[in-house]
């Protein structure tokens, strides 16, 4: 199931304080997670405005790399 990266960000958007971000790679994660599911990192960052103005940085740049969800399928 694969969603666009815009629908992601509208969701992170909607709930920023149950999701933080990986302080390594700088991937958007939940904020259950305890290592970073891309980097394995265990530094993160939970300010929900952090969160928030890196869900609206992800949203607007092209796709460049693959993520652990692009190999599951």
């Amino acid at each position: 199931m694969k969603q666009d990266r815009k629908e992601i960000a509208n969701t992170v958007l909607q709930d920023p304080s149950s999701y933080k971000v990986c302080a390594v790679c700088g991937a958007i994660v939940d904020r259950e997670v305890g290592t970073c599911p891309d980097c394995y990192a265990y530094r993160f960052i939970c300010d929900p405005a952090v969160v928030s103005d890196k869900a609206i940085d992800l949203a607007a740049l092209p796709r460049t790399a693959i993520g652990h969800l692009d190999l599951e399928d």
